[in-house]
């Protein structure tokens, strides 16, 4: 039987704004076939490298200065980080509010009956209903101890469905602190993160392959991706 495609790929509309500090994603008619000599269509578009479904570089969080050593830009991110074998741990009967520790995790992966595999692409779905909404930006999301537990499990690549990794976050003091995103993403380590996944629902508790491959750009902290799961 041939695989199941399922789309995990956050639809990018003209005025999403995928969090309070991004721009809106912007599509703008740049060439109109009826009233250009050219005879086609063409559209601007204007984001943030993380907007939507998206994948972060350790360049994100590395930048040389302020935190050391400088990562690599989403360009120069092995490939074979975002394509192959995944799992999809569900802790949606979470309260919103609640972190998501490495208990949490290891219960999932014993009452979904998974074997998570070193070298596996983790995908955990924290939240669930649709995509979006007050409570949805506020649910929290992994702790440092549940990106511990994946690193120790020997994950390559870490999604989720929410904007953020840590979910909704406070200021420690002046300034955001993103333990999971440090741990994970420094250079030395570099697993990437991939946010704002949908439709995890459709995969919970299975083995599948998993793409989400970015833009090649030079000089980018993360890119958009199309994220896809193949069931068989």
């Amino acid at each position: 039987m041939p695989a199941r495609i399922v789309d995990l790929t956050l639809s990018l509309t003209h005025g999403l704004r995928t969090w309070d500090t991004k721009p809106p994603f912007t599509l703008i008619p740049y060439s109109v076939a009826s009233r250009s000599r050219l005879g086609f269509n063409t559209n601007l578009v204007v984001m943030e490298d993380h907007t939507g479904t998206h994948v972060d570089a350790s360049l994100h969080f590395y930048d040389g200065e302020t935190r050391t050593p400088r990562g690599r830009a989403v360009a120069d991110l092995s490939l074979d980080k975002l394509y192959g074998e995944a799992v999809c741990l569900d802790v949606s009967d979470k309260a919103p509010g609640d972190p998501v520790d490495a208990t949490r995790l290891r219960r999932a992966l014993a009452v979904g009956d998974i074997e998570l595999l070193k070298g596996d692409i983790v995908l955990i779905r924290f939240w669930p209903g649709a995509w979006g909404g007050e409570k949805f930006f506020a649910a929290r999301g992994l702790t440092l101890d549940a990106c511990e537990w994946l690193v120790e499990r020997g994950a390559k690549c870490v999604g989720v469905d929410h904007p953020n990794l840590e979910g909704h976050v406070e200021p420690a003091g002046e300034k955001y602190e993103y333990p999971g995103h440090l741990l994970l993403l420094h250079p030395d380590r570099e697993i990437p993160i991939v946010e704002n996944l949908v439709n995890l629902d459709r995969v919970r508790g299975q083995r599948f392959r998993f793409f989400a491959l970015p833009l090649k750009m030079e000089g980018a902290s993360g890119s958009p991706v199309r994220a896809l799961a193949f069931v068989d």
